[in-house]
């Protein structure tokens, strides 16, 4: 089933994530002029078993500032901008945005032809303490986006946050590039109020697995804080017994 744009997916019991759509809308052009500027630097993605085609990144804001390193964990090395950072106020400011602190930024692109086959990125998701922000700046309507078994429709200039603990997959079946502006976050108390002002309703199911995701969930509830929040935590709670 093909989600409009504006859809926002929970879970009832126990509640998790799945996607949303947050209320930021930034300039395609802008996106589209600073991307432009970089015509050079494009490393292929590393985990070459879960795609076909070409599937690649530029790091923006890496481990230690390379501009070769495309992973999204820095492990004991900070994360710090990378020169190319410079050359994108715009995108410096549209991450800036986000409010809540910043690991990888890179701009990842999926050639025509690509296809990002189904897997899940472990733990990578807001109930876990932090979590991944598209922000698609070219795309087609040939790209198929797959999270969770939903088909979501991802307009260049919109912001997403989506649950990528849950099984996700990606094809480029047009004839244009796929390049999103891709951010990791963590998790924030501003975050988490952003999270709750912009979903205040629960409407769809994606069960947590563990009692370890459950407690994280329960957790993420009550800092939320909101009265729907509240009482799904404590309904949580009492099922766990």
């Amino acid at each position: 089933m093909l989600k409009t744009p504006f859809s926002i997916i929970f879970t009832l019991m126990p509640t998790v994530i799945k996607y949303l759509q947050l209320p930021f809308r930034f300039s395609e052009d802008r996106l589209c002029a600073e991307l432009a500027t970089l015509t050079t630097g494009w490393t292929m993605h590393f985990n070459t078993r879960d795609y076909t085609g070409a599937w690649s990144a530029i790091p923006l804001r890496s481990p230690g500032g390379s501009l070769t390193n495309i992973l999204p964990e820095g492990h004991t090395t900070p994360f710090l901008d990378t020169p190319l950072m410079q050359q994108c106020p715009y995108i410096s400011s549209v991450a800036d945005t986000l409010p809540c602190p910043k690991t990888s930024i890179r701009l990842m692109k999926l050639d025509p032809g690509a296809e990002i086959l189904e897997h899940r990125d472990r733990e990578l998701s807001f109930e876990h303490g932090e979590g991944r922000i598209h922000i698609p700046i070219t795309t087609n309507d040939e790209v198929e986006f797959y999270l969770g078994g939903d088909r979501l429709r991802l307009l260049p200039g919109h912001c997403w946050y989506m649950n990528f603990n849950l099984p996700h997959r990606i094809a480029n079946r047009g004839v244009t590039p796929r390049i999103h502006l891709v951010i990791d976050i963590l998790v924030s108390p501003e975050l988490r109020q952003l999270f709750a002002t912009c979903a205040p309703t629960l409407t769809e199911v994606a069960d947590a697995q563990t009692p370890e995701e459950k407690k994280a969930i329960i957790a993420s509830l009550k800092t939320m804080g909101t009265p729907t929040a509240l009482e799904m935590a404590q309904k949580m709670v009492e099922e766990m017994g």
